[in-house]
Order: C-alpha cells, then sequence, then structure tokens
C-alpha cells in the first residue's frame, strides 16, 4: 500500500521543461539571455515590459514641467499632484482586470491593447497644450497602457522559460526594464528643452513601433503561442 501510495504522489508530480542546453546552472544573466533569445514568446514578453517602461517614464516624466509652463508657481504643486495621482491610479487600480483581461484574450492580445493605450496616450499628452484635463486623460491612459504591457509580458515571459531558468530570466526583464526607464529618464530631459513636451512625446510614440512589429508577428507552428505553450500542427 505504502508503494501504491508513492506511485501515485510520484505520478502526480509535474514535470518540469528542461533547460536550455547551453544555459547551464550558475550562469545568471547570461542563461536568462540564452533562453530568451531562442523563445519568441519569451522575447515579446521583455520587449512589452522594457517598452512599456520606456514609453511610461518619458511622457511621464516631463508632465510636470509641462505644466510648469502653463501655470503659477504657487498653483502648479497642487495640478502636478492631483494630474500624477490620476497617472499612477492609471498604472494600478485597474491591474487585476488586466490580468483578467490576459487570461480571457491572451498575453498577446493584451499587449497589443497596451500598445494601443501607449500611442493614444502619446497622441493626447503630446497634443493636450495648455489644456490640463487632456494632460490627465493622456497620462491616466498611459498608465494603462503601463499596466497592460507590463502584467501581460511579464507573465509571458514567466510561462515561456524552464522553471529552472525563470528567476535568471526574470532578472534580464528587470535589469532591462530599468535600463530603459533610467535612458528615458535621462534623455527625456534634453528632448524636453531642445524640442518641446509635442516632440517628447512623438519620439516615445517612435519608440513603441518595434514593440508591435514584434507582437504582430505570427507565430510559426511549433513555436510557443501567447501563453508559452506549444502549438500542435
Amino acid at each position: 500500500q505504502a508503494g501504491a501510495v508513492a506511485a501515485e504522489a510520484g505520478a502526480a508530480t509535474p514535470v518540469k521543461l528542461p533547460a536550455a542546453p547551453s544555459a547551464g546552472r550558475g550562469a545568471g544573466l547570461r542563461a536568462g539571455w540564452l533562453v530568451v533569445r531562442a523563445q519568441p514568446a519569451a522575447r515579446l514578453g521583455v520587449a512589452a515590459v522594457a517598452v512599456g517602461h520606456l514609453v511610461m517614464v518619458a511622457v511621464m516624466a516631463m508632465a510636470p514641467v509641462h505644466l510648469r509652463d502653463h501655470y503659477p508657481v504657487e498653483d502648479v504643486l497642487p495640478v502636478v499632484g492631483l494630474v500624477l495621482s490620476l497617472h499612477i491610479a492609471g498604472m494600478y487600480a485597474l491591474a487585476p482586470v488586466v490580468g483578467w483581461l490576459a487570461d480571457r484574450l491572451g498575453r498577446r492580445g493584451v499587449i497589443l491593447g497596451g500598445v494601443g493605450m501607449l500611442l493614444a496616450a502619446c497622441a493626447v499628452a503630446g497634443t493636450a497644450g495648455h489644456s490640463t484635463v487632456r494632460l490627465a486623460v493622456g497620462l491616466v491612459l498611459l498608465g494603462l497602457g503601463w499596466s497592460a504591457t507590463m502584467v501581460a509580458g511579464s507573465t509571458l515571459l514567466s510561462e515561456s522559460v524552464p522553471d529552472a531558468i525563470r528567476p535568471h530570466a526574470q532578472g534580464l526583464s528587470d535589469l532591462l526594464m530599468g535600463l530603459a526607464g533610467a535612458l528615458a529618464g535621462a534623455v527625456s530631459g534634453f528632448v524636453m528643452q531642445w524640442a518641446g513636451y509635442p516632440v517628447l512625446s512623438l519620439l516615445a510614440a517612435v519608440a513603441v513601433a518595434p514593440l508591435l512589429a514584434l507582437a504582430l508577428r505570427p507565430v510559426r507552428p511549433g513555436a510557443p503561442d501567447e501563453e508559452g505553450r506549444a502549438k500542435c500542427g
């Protein structure tokens, strides 16, 4: 009886996917990079996280500077606080809904929706001019687009790599996201001073183009789909 129980427990144990041959233990970020590079779904997940964060930081970071140009010094801080509060609400308040949609519509579909919201945010915020309401709407869309790319992208990455390599792949994604945000924060100030907020928003929209092309790329038969599983036929 004990042997039968042991056999049943062994049969219920899930089989882990093997790690890529060239990505041995202890290889760290290199192991994560090798696996992500070999998996189209994982590449899309990493790109969604990094590009979404880059666009969000670039447009959001210079919004207070843009508002400062249109309000007296004594009035600008409350306006900035309100606009950024709405933006942060867009980033986090609907995250559970975004996760539900990712399960219902697929990771790739939610990433495409996030791309659409990021593009809409750049268009609305970049043409806001003196309209604080229009800028606030743009930043709410920016937060929602960031949430969609972050939730669906990180989920897609997690599902697309073997268990043993997952921490390395997620570490690589976090590193690229941080570097993308740092680059956007550094460059956006120069662009703002050189050409203004509309041009900054336009360049942020252009930065979304590679992610859009990657998300629209057809999945080959036998390659992992948007849930990281192998397609049949």
